[in-house]
This record gives structure tokens, sequence and C-alpha cells, in this order.
């Protein structure tokens, strides 16, 4: 999940680390980013660290950040303060995402352009064209096997993380194509967030349209599962991870949940395979 205060000085962009149960914290006006704990006690400190909204990562124990006035992202590892090394991308990164495994970092620019780097030399693997405007959102899914990308030009596209790697290992492979493509937004996506359950995996986004819509990883029409309408422009989504509900935070600072009125489908097939004994002990 991704915290970002636009409004209250300094901004300050937040990532959660589930494994750890810790928050990274960056205020980018003070060039210094913190780790926190439970306690709210700072457990690491990270300097030079100037990230844009949804510009700081981590991968494993390393953090990575994308600045946000130049083309630098910044990787600290090791226990230091200073970063280990630094990575020059050919323009301005926004959003900027690591894999569960952190072997590789995904970039999206402000021209649409999509990086693929690797994340234990910094070599750049990949870059192609993802979106007609800037990118605005990244996520994976289905385990690192997917990865979705949301842009100002409206769209969401779900990428295979083998493709895109096929297309890094030879210079004669052909771009990559989406594997899903929705275009049901008519504004911005300004956020992207996943709910995992394999190829059923609900993945919801938020847009500056009012909207907040909810797609299925295994269906390839067009059309989306669920539709909430909201009063103001869309800038955060979270999804609970047990498909139950839904969160939307606004440009105008308030929340809103949406609580699903069925079953999600993957959890009633979990349901239908539980043997007959459990049930009738339940």
């Amino acid at each position: 999940a991704v915290l970002v205060s636009p409004t209250c000085p300094p901004r300050v962009t937040a990532v959660l680390r589930p494994t750890a149960a810790m928050l990274l914290a960056a205020a980018p006006e003070q060039g210094v980013a913190h780790l926190l704990d439970e306690q709210g006690q700072v457990v690491r400190s990270f300097k030079d660290c100037r990230p844009g909204p949804r510009g700081l990562c981590t991968a494993r124990a390393a953090v990575v950040s994308a600045e946000a006035s130049r083309s630098f992202t910044h990787v600290w590892a090791g226990g230091k303060e200073q970063p280990q090394y630094r990575c020059q991308a050919p323009e301005r990164l926004g959003p900027i995402l690591a894999t569960s495994d952190a072997a590789h970092v995904v970039g999206g620019a402000v021209s649409g352009k999509l990086y693929l780097w690797q994340l234990s030399t910094g070599r750049l693997l990949l870059a192609w064209n993802g979106h007609f405007r800037g990118v605005t959102a990244l996520a994976t899914v289905a385990t690192d096997g997917y990865l979705v990308t949301a842009g100002e030009d409206a769209i969401l596209h779900v990428w295979s993380f083998a493709s895109l790697l096929s297309a890094a290992a030879s210079d004669a492979a052909p771009p990559p194509r989406a594997l899903r493509t929705w275009t049901a937004h008519t504004l911005s996506v300004t956020d992207v967030a996943v709910a995992e359950c394999g190829p059923h995996s609900l993945i919801a986004s938020a847009s500056l349209d009012q909207s907040l819509r909810v797609w299925r990883l295994a269906d390839g029409v067009r059309r989306c599962l669920h539709r909430v309408e909201a009063s103001a422009p869309l800038t955060a989504a979270a999804i609970d991870p047990a498909h139950r509900a839904l969160y939307a935070g606004t440009s105008e600072g308030s929340c809103r949940r949406d609580v699903a009125e069925r079953q999600p489908r993957c959890r009633r097939e979990a349901a239908e395979r539980q043997p007959r004994c459990s049930r009738e002990a339940d």
C-alpha cells in the first residue's frame, strides 16, 4: 500500500512492509526516509531520498527510490544510510515497483514508457512503450507473474512477466504486447490495488473520473466486475485481501468504504472444495 499526503507539509510518501510490520516513510523536502516500527520508533534512516508520489518501494532488505526532480534511481542496502548505488534512467520516473523476490525493478515514466531493471546490478534490461501519456501506478499480481500498469491515458494494461523477460533476453524479440487492456475509465487512473487469488485475483483501479472499478485477472472482457461512483475525483484505492470490501480516497481528503454484496467467486469455490466433514463440523 502507498500513502501520499500532497497537502500537509512536508509531503510524505510511505510504503508498508507487511512482512516486517514496518512503515517506510520519506519526506522529499527533507531528503531523508525513515523505517519505523510498530511503535513509531525510527529503526533506520536513508539519506539523499527524495521520491515523488509512489516513487518509493522496498525489495526485501533493500530500499529503492525514484527521485522526483531527477532521472536517478537510488538503491540502499547493507544497512547503510547512503545509497549503495545510483542508476540513471533515460528520463524522469514516476511510480516504481520491485518484485517480491527482489530480482527486478519496474519504473514508469512521464512519457508513458516502462523500464525494467535487474536490481542486483542496476542493469537496464528492457524499455517499451506502455502508455500514451504518463504512467501513474504499478502493481504485481499472481505472485509476480503479471505486471499491472495504469496511466494518465485512462488505460490499464496487464503484462506477462515471462514475456517481458523473454523480450529482454533477445534484441530481435518484438515489443511486448499487453495480455489485458481495460479502457472503461474516462480520465486518468490514479491508483491500482490488488487482492490475490490466483487466476481470480481482483484488481481495483481509482480514477479522476470519480469511479472505482474492479477487474478480474482471468477475464478477457473489457467490462469491469463492479463499479463504485464517488462524489469527488479518486486518488487512492485499497482492496480487502479476502475480497470483502473496497476502499477509496478522494481528492477532498475523505475515504469511502464499499462492502461486497456477494461472496467472491474464488471464496465460493474454496468453500465448495472444502471436505464435507469439515463443513459439517463447522
